[in-house]
């Protein structure tokens, strides 16, 4: 399983990725000279036989490599890698390997170095494991049996997938400057075939144990399977890719006509504009918190919006006004935007338990309806003309732990200190027009959205 070779055109630090894949063959580099020390190397006609045959195979399935939405590369090479450590050690299943290393890096000098490290790890890790389970390489030594052997190989096998999934998501981590989550998902679409590749060499192995010859077909037989595989795992995930992105953008129009249907509440509930600026006032005010704590973008866009139509609840309420975060959660669910709702629902709750409509303190309240909270209130202060800035920083912080989150409040008034005086009075551009999706902003007249 080739995994980063499409990933990202360059690195983005060629100092980092050729570091890491210096490091990566150095490490081979010492398990199989390790291995040398304490079994030697093994010189027979037998073994440059197999070594060759299995160096045929792997090259010979490059082209025919299947490519996984996401960057991953399944080239079914997991079997006959495992079979080449199972079979030979790690030094000559590294010499197997070294024509299929070659031809994946493409002549690129930081490419070689990763490649020819991964595969020499992968099958030093995995004859290492296999010799802890069933002694020496069969080609040079007796085996325990078909069933033991199979089993010890499998357990190789899977020592390899290990290596390789570690190899690749420490490059793109550390070269490609990918975080952990986005590594995993370039990495997993590939793990079915190099799991199926896995009972391929137990197959062998076993055939091998039994027979000697009656790996060959096996082994031919199941790097086919592996393939099918590899194609109908790609064809099912680009299918999930194809649902996912129409689901995206059916949730993008829903919140696109969810916030032209909440901007007209709006106009209608304030007459006199109040309304309006201090809606647009919290979106602005709930983003940049939202920014600041390390909310993803997502989730810090859908908050914005949500901030925006926190209060479309008071539209038309003539009773108990502190019904209108429940009302105005019905409404979000309503239009469609489900998400959005909980977070209206609880944003006049407290931390201390004081608030409403449900009285919830602290820990049960979502961050985002905290969050909320903060930027309402600071917005009504600054907007009413009876505080300043100041006054209502004074009373954010003296809510802190009891009418606000600490944490929230803390967030906010990071942002404060390095924002301009008109940001802290909402006055400036940003609070003219009320948020779109992806950051943008919506015309007030209509459905303009950029």
């Amino acid at each position: 399983m080739e995994i980063v070779r499409v990933f990202a055109p360059e690195p983005r630090n060629g100092a980092e990725a050729g570091g890491y894949s210096g490091a990566l063959a150095a490490f081979a580099l010492a398990s199989c000279a390790s291995w040398a020390y304490w079994y030697g190397v093994p010189l027979s006609a037998e073994l440059a036989v197999l070594a060759g045959f299995l160096a045929a195979l792997l090259c010979a399935g490059l082209p025919f490599a299947v490519r996984m939405p996401g960057g991953a590369v399944a080239d079914v090479s997991e079997g006959p890698r495992a079979l080449a450590a199972v079979l030979l050690g790690p030094l000559w299943a590294s010499l197997a390997c070294m024509p299929y290393a070659l031809a994946v890096a493409r002549r690129n000098r930081t490419g070689v170095l990763y490649e020819v490290g991964r595969n020499a790890a992968g099958v030093s890790l995995a004859a290492t494991v296999f010799s802890g389970f069933s002694g020496p390489p069969l080609a040079g030594a007796a085996a325990g049996g078909p069933v033991p052997a199979a089993y010890a190989a499998l357990t190789a096998a899977l020592a390899l997938v290990a290596a390789d999934v570690a190899a690749a998501v420490g490059l793109l981590c550390f070269g490609y400057g990918a975080g952990l989550g986005e590594a995993w998902r370039v990495v997993a679409p590939g793990l079915s075939p190099a799991f199926a590749g896995a009972l391929v060499c137990l197959l062998a192995v076993a055939a091998f144990a039994a027979s000697g010859v009656a790996a060959a077909p096996v082994l031919a037989l199941g790097v086919l399977a592996c393939h099918l595989l590899a194609r109908r795992v790609r064809n099912l995930r680009a299918e999930e890719l194809r649902l996912r992105e129409r689901v995206e953008r059916l949730e993008e129009a829903a919140l696109v006509a969810g916030t032209v249907f909440g901007a007209t509440m709006l106009e209608e509930l304030g007459r006199d504009g109040c309304a309006h600026r201090h809606a647009v006032a919290t979106a602005v005010y709930a983003g940049d918190i939202a920014h600041e704590m390390g909310l993803d973008r997502r989730r810090a866009e859908r908050l914005r919006i949500a901030a925006f139509l926190h209060d479309i609840g008071r539209f038309g309420l003539s009773g108990e006004p502190t019904s209108h975060p429940e009302r105005g959660a019905r409404l979000l669910e309503e239009a469609g935007l489900e998400e959005l709702a909980p977070w209206v629902r609880y944003h006049h709750e407290r931390p201390d338990g004081r608030g409403y409509p449900q009285g919830l303190r602290g820990p049960w309240i979502p961050l985002e309806s905290k969050i909320l909270a903060v930027a309402e209130a600071y917005a009504a202060m600054v907007l009413s003309g009876d505080s300043g800035c100041e006054a209502a920083r004074r009373e954010l912080c003296d809510g802190a732990g009891g009418r606000f989150d600490g944490e929230v409040v803390q967030a906010f008034l990071r942002v404060l200190d390095t924002a301009p005086e008109g940001y802290r009075t909402a006055n400036g551009p940003r609070f003219a027009r009320p948020p779109g999706p992806h950051g943008g902003c919506m015309m007030r007249n209509g459905l303009d959205i950029l």
